[in-house]
């Protein structure tokens, strides 16, 4: 494949007819697109579970985990990494949208820099952030916002119910590992470029804590040329 790559990870509630637009544009730049959406509730379940630190050794999750929304992030990412490998593109980006899109992000980057089996570290170009992520203050207050706008009332009313349901602890822990991934990158991407899109009427986006990440991230990679 001699076309680039863009991985599109989707907000919370998105559908693949939202991103055509985005299709489009990469489609004019030259770049195939890879449209990637987790479903609402995997990222519910996102809200506690993350990534394992990187040192610790995962083993053979391909083979070894189950298909339940609990880890459908995980297996997100690894069957996204299979695609590009057997693809073999000269290059790749991904295109975050929301922390639903930073969730995927969270694993696809675990996975590229912790698994000997992807050879595709070379290839990652860089990173965009579009209104994401979002400081969730360790609460489900703006998850259950968000979801109002996914799928019939039913559905909602029992994915609410999940987010509800979730350990108030266990999500303030989960959103302090979540922020400090992104601000203190270990995984081995900390050098690649990354591109911050956001605004100041996003409510969930918050400027204040989305500016003092990028000065942060500034810093850690001596310079502002990368982010």
């Amino acid at each position: 494949n001699e076309r680039p790559i863009v991985i599109l990870a989707g907000w919370l509630g998105c559908h693949p007819k939202n991103l055509q637009r985005y299709v489009q544009m990469y489609d004019r730049l030259g770049y195939t697109s890879l449209v990637r959406i987790a479903s609402p509730a995997s990222v519910i379940h996102a809200m506690i579970n993350g990534p394992p630190p990187s040192n610790t050794d995962i083993g053979d999750v391909d083979d070894n985990d189950d298909n339940s929304s609990s880890s459908e992030m995980k297996h997100l990412a690894i069957n996204t990494l299979h695609h590009i490998q057997q693809l073999q593109p000269p290059h790749f980006i991904v295109h975050i949208f929301s922390n639903n899109g930073c969730f995927l992000w969270e694993w696809i980057r675990y996975m590229l820099f912790h698994k000997s089996s992807y050879n595709l570290q070379n290839k990652l170009l860089g990173i965009i952030f579009d209104s994401a992520p979002a400081y969730f203050h360790g609460k489900v207050e703006g998850l259950q916002s968000a979801l109002e706008y996914v799928g019939n009332k039913e559905q909602r009313d029992k994915l609410i119910k999940l987010a509800r349901s979730l350990d108030t602890n266990r999500v303030k822990r989960r959103h302090n590992e979540f922020w400090n991934g992104l601000c203190n990158d270990t995984y081995g991407s900390e050098n690649i470029p990354q591109l911050y899109l956001y605004s100041d009427c996003d409510e969930l986006a918050n400027v204040k804590y989305l500016e003092e990440l990028i000065a942060y991230r500034r810093q850690q990679m001596s310079g502002k040329e990368r982010v």
